[in-house]
């Protein structure tokens, strides 16, 4: 049986879509076989069929390989070049680099698939020959050693790299060249992950990956890189070569400042705030297509696909009248049919990925028509949104369009997957654009693995901020039905929700001071580490944006900086807004001054201040207070770890009743509360656990949900105080001082607990003995307060009852206060969160307690379930390990930490096999995940 081993491609040029159009189904989709190079723009499409192109030849030659290569990279670096510093431009020249780009992109798309076809006939060719296929050697050859290749140039090859290797594991024989042929493929691809780690570790941006070594690679920065193609070309130089097709962009209808969302074009700019819509251009395809489905599903997000028709199916090749009516699908038409299944849309972004603008009618009509038809008849579903290729139109698609009923379902968010080839890169642009859009359409590609691989980061981050990700027609928000059975209208801006328990604050701001290096006061030894701490627990615990965060430390942290940090940034209402948070932490020396009047004033101390006239070079509360009521937030919390006294505070008081209604008015109102380490000349104590202070190491465990006193799940500033007071104060001689500014209006600072925790890994940290020595410490002095507590309130029941006896006898009364019992899935997250504690103190018999405990409570809840399996291996049961964390991927198999974790329990109990499944399992969903070395590592040593 003959076997054709070609690449996965979206379409094949010349015979298949000659036939189509003689069928009379599409006229003339296409022209030659190959597309036009960079330096001249694709010419207009002719109204008549070409000849099909000839079968590509065997590749053999290395020079003919050397120029194709050469064109391919030559398109690369000048994508990369349009694009560099794309938020720089005027909106003219975006929309111009954009479609420019496009075109580009598509060009070398399909160069590369040309390729992928020649090496598909090689195999083919070679498949019962002793010589591996010279060209594929070629390739390789060139690829690994030339030295015309820069390592960001190889990136333009991870692609079909990857497809090569598929196609050789797929050849049913084993030539003797197959298995050597695979190692060499594997270390490249290895080699151009490293490539890709290294650019993306250097380019420090907000998402950080690490990967493992492979050939020689060069530690050369994407900035030198750049650098280095900006000698080569220049973005007029480039746009210059399209100069025909971008006059006719958008013609007529191209106005100043960006585009704005009407009648005719959708940008989704008219979307409620922090409301998305993620689509997708250029599919389907064979593999990519399908693993964005698997991560939607896993994200439980829904997309707009945009399909090109001609990769979706060409016409059959049989003879009769109605020849023109059979289609016959590609190989990537598969995902169209899943699309559906998993309740996504449709959408048709014509037949062939042409430049719009410069087509015939008769073209256009064929271009428009002709896709939907295609998808229709390959999904069983109709499809209705049209998005133009490039995002390039004119006032002639605009008739075509409008004769349809369609509109142009364009975007404003633009990840230029198609320019970038890291996937961290695209990931921090998509999550910028969308911050500073606040809503909208977000256009990537589902044809190339960077989006693949940049995908879980862009929804994981954006989820995390309170984004949500809906199906939109333009008009109505898809799949949610309204009373009289219609669907949600949502073209209009809704008002933005009022705050509740689960949305307290619009936006969250800090500023973080941590001073050692003093240069006139004595040095001290745990502050900058305090700062840090405090700055990791506002992103980690409480999802503070990075960006939000200002960090002053030793140097930077002068009276000049820190005041611009207060009262400039933060007192910018175009940034900081009413329903905003504040939190403000300051680590360093702290002084206290004696007034005339008998009153005292206190200071915080710069780094550069003096310390005989500190009064004009220190920060006063009195200063602090005019800050204050400077910064538009609503709720300001000064958490200082210094002592001094002077403050002008007023005592707040504990919250009551329904904590619901209690969080709506805490929240209403506005506050500036302050909470300082001690008072004037007393000592602070810097010897406590993991470099902190007594008080900032106290500080951190109640935010990270000890100061929880109520089981609410939600930490307010007082509740903070009750519990870092009464300890900090049986630690050390220090008595931290809390209350409101003068002027506050009775309101409360808020942080709600993120209940999502940590599945336990062999990577989840533990405390070191001096920590959890002082962490028993801190729980005898809890102990005390619950007793305290415990007390009150059987004094207030007795009241209660009392009251409620009064008011039989007075035939009237006031009904006693119910509190609100909790459901079992809040109360197994409080067991599960009180588990991590104790497994973070070694205590693991209380920690598997309170694992059982949640399980037993949310019976669906896997990270109990995980939590419980990964400390009985932990004390050596791992036989009943194995079961729980089976149950574990049971509950959630796209869950990739847990898979680890049960390789682990299985290679105790021996069942290699299994082990081995485990940790392939977890390699497949996170490829380049944090454990994914320790996980390679683990399954080398299980396979002979």
């Amino acid at each position: 049986m003959h076997n054709t081993f070609a690449f996965p491609r979206s379409l094949r040029f010349g015979a298949s879509l000659l036939a189509l159009a003689a069928a009379g189904l599409l006229a003339s989709c296409k022209g030659t076989a190959s597309a036009p190079p960079a330096s001249t723009p694709p010419a207009a499409a002719s109204s008549t069929p070409t000849p099909a192109a000839p079968p590509a030849p065997v590749l053999t030659a290395p020079a003919t390989l050397a120029t194709d290569m050469a064109e391919i990279v030559t398109r690369y670096r000048q994508n990369i070049v349009l694009a560099a510093d794309s938020a720089t431009l005027d909106d003219e020249t975006r929309d111009k680099v954009a479609v420019a780009g496009r075109m580009i992109f598509e060009q070398n798309r399909h160069a590369l698939e040309e390729l992928g076809e020649q090496f598909g006939e090689e195999l083919t060719a070679a498949a019962s020959s002793a010589a591996p296929p010279p060209g594929i050697t070629a390739f390789l050859e060139r690829l690994e050693n030339s030295p015309e290749l820069r390592d960001g140039d190889k990136l333009a090859f991870k692609d079909t790299v990857a497809d090569l290797r598929a196609a050789i594991e797929s050849l049913p024989q084993s030539p003797a060249w197959k298995a050597p042929l695979l190692t060499r493929i594997e270390e490249d691809q290895k080699a151009l992950q490293e490539i890709q780690s290294l650019y993306e570790k250097e380019l420090k941006e907000i998402f950080g990956r690490y990967e493992t070594r492979g050939m020689t690679v060069r530690r050369e920065a994407w900035e030198s890189y750049l650098a280095f193609l900006k000698t080569l070309f220049t973005r007029d130089s480039i746009l210059k070569a399209f100069e025909d097709s971008l006059q006719s962009l958008n013609e007529g209808m191209r106005g100043k400042g960006p585009r704005k969302e009407h009648a005719f074009m959708l940008t989704g700019q008219s979307l409620p705030d922090k409301t998305l819509v993620l689509t997708f251009d250029d599919g389907p395809h064979p593999r990519h297509t399908a693993a964005i489905l698997g991560i939607l599903e896993k994200y439980k997000v829904k997309s707009i696909f945009f399909e090109v028709g001609q990769n979706v199916a060409v016409p059959a090749k049989s003879k009769g009248t109605d020849a023109g009516t059979t289609l016959k699908r590609t190989s990537a038409s598969a995902s169209t049919e899943k699309i559906i299944q998993g309740g996504h849309l449709l959408a048709n972004h014509s037949l062939t990925h042409a430049f719009l603008p410069k087509l015939s009618e008769e073209r256009l009509t064929q271009e428009i028509d002709n896709s939907k038809l295609i998808i229709e008849q390959v999904s069983g579903t109709p499809v209705q949104l049209f998005r133009p290729p490039y995002g390039a139109f004119n006032a002639r698609v605009q008739t075509a369009l409008t004769e349809r009923g369609m509109k142009a379902f364009l975007w404003n968010v633009d990840s230029l997957d198609w320019s970038d080839p890291i996937p961290t890169s695209i990931a921090n642009r998509v999550v910028q654009e969308v911050d500073k859009y606040g809503r909208g359409v977000i256009l990537l590609h589902d044809v190339h693995s960077q989006s693949v691989e940049a995908l879980p980061l862009i929804l994981e981050t954006l989820q995390a901020r309170g984004y949500q990700f809906v199906l939109w027609d333009g008009t109505n928000v898809l799949g949610e039905a309204t009373e009289d059975g219609g669907t949600r209208s949502i073209i209009a801006p809704t008002p933005a929700p009022t705050p509740s328990e689960t949305s307290l604050y619009r936006e969250s701001f800090a500023v973080v001071i941590g001073i050692n290096a003093y240069q006139k006061w004595p040095k001290l030894s745990y502050a900058v580490n305090d700062a840090e701490g405090v700055r990791e627990m506002l992103v980690s615990k409480y999802r503070f944006k990075p960006e939000n965060i200002q960090v002053l430390l030793d140097g930077e942290a002068t009276r000049e900086k820190i005041l611009s940090a207060l009262g400039d940034v933060l007192s910018n209402p175009d940034k900081v807004h009413r329903d905003d948070r504040v939190f403000v932490f300051f680590a360093g020396h702290g002084v206290t001054r004696k007034l005339p009047n008998g009153k005292s004033l206190g200071y915080i101390v710069p780094v550069d201040a003096d310390t005989s006239n500190y009064q004009s070079q220190a920060i006063s509360m009195t200063n602090f207070q005019d800050i204050s009521e400077a910064i538009p937030a609503k709720h300001v919390f000064f958490v200082m770890d210094a002592c001094y006294s002077g403050l002008a505070l007023t005592r707040g008081g504990a919250p009551g009743g329904d904590v619901r209604k209690y969080l709506q008015e805490m929240t209403r109102r506005s506050t500036r509360q302050v909470l300082t380490a001690g008072g004037a000349d007393e000592q602070v104590a810097d010897q406590g656990p993991n470099g902190h202070s007594i008080f900032t190491w106290t500080l951190l465990q109640g935010m990270e949900g000890k100061a929880d006193l109520n089981t609410d799940g939600f930490v307010t500033a007082s509740e903070l105080a009750a519990y870092v007071g009464p300890t900090v104060s049986s630690l050390s001689r220090q008595t931290p001082a809390f209350g409101s500014m003068v002027g506050s209006e009775g309101g409360e600072f808020i942080l709600q607990l993120n209940h999502d925790g940590e599945f336990l890994t062999e990577s989840s940290e533990q405390l070191d003995a001096e920590a959890i020595r002082l962490n028993a410490e801190l729980d005898k002095v809890r102990q005390a307060i619950a007793e305290k507590q415990q007390r009150n309130q059987a004094l207030a029941k007795q009241l209660a009852e009392a009251r409620s006896q009064l008011a039989k006898l007075d035939d009237g009364g006031t009904p006693a206060l119910v509190a609100p019992s909790l459901a079992p899935a809040q109360l197994a997250r409080q067991h599960n969160d009180q588990g991590l504690t104790l497994y973070r103190e070694k205590r693991y018999a209380e920690a598997l307690a309170e694992f059982k405990t949640a399980a037993v409570l949310d019976a669906t809840n896997a990270q109990a379930a995980n939590n419980v399996g990964f400390v009985l291996f932990k004390v050596g049961e791992y036989e009943e390990a194995a079961k729980w964390l089976e149950k574990t991927v049971a509950l959630d198999a796209g869950r990739a930490v847990a898979y680890p974790n049960l390789g682990d329990a299985y290679d105790k109990l021996g069942r290699t096999a299994d082990a081995a499944k485990a940790y392939a399992r977890y390699l497949e969903l996170l490829p380049a995940g944090p454990a994914s070395g320790a996980v390679k590592a683990k399954l080398a040593e299980l396979r002979p």
